[in-house]
């Protein structure tokens, strides 16, 4: 439905260092331009996590995943 794409897109965009990024909702994979000055990878990953979305060996954030619509929940 978008929403998964909505919330990573908006919570990067807070991310410093994120200069812009894009989720492929069909891949399921994020494309993310950033400052490597600012941040990095892993970095990224993690604010991922913190969305509720699991990224690469990341995993979601246990608190943060309860509250995703039931829609964006991998097992739906």
């Amino acid at each position: 439905c978008g929403m998964c794409k909505s919330k990573i897109e908006k919570d990067l965009s807070y991310e410093k260092g994120v200069i812009s990024s894009n989720l492929e909702v069909k891949t399921q994979i994020v494309t993310v331009k950033y400052n490597p000055n600012k941040t990095n990878p892993e970095k990224i990953r993690k604010a991922i996590s913190k969305t509720g979305y699991d990224a690469d060996a990341v995993t979601a954030n246990p608190k943060a995943y309860e509250k995703l619509d039931d829609c964006c929940k991998k097992d739906k």
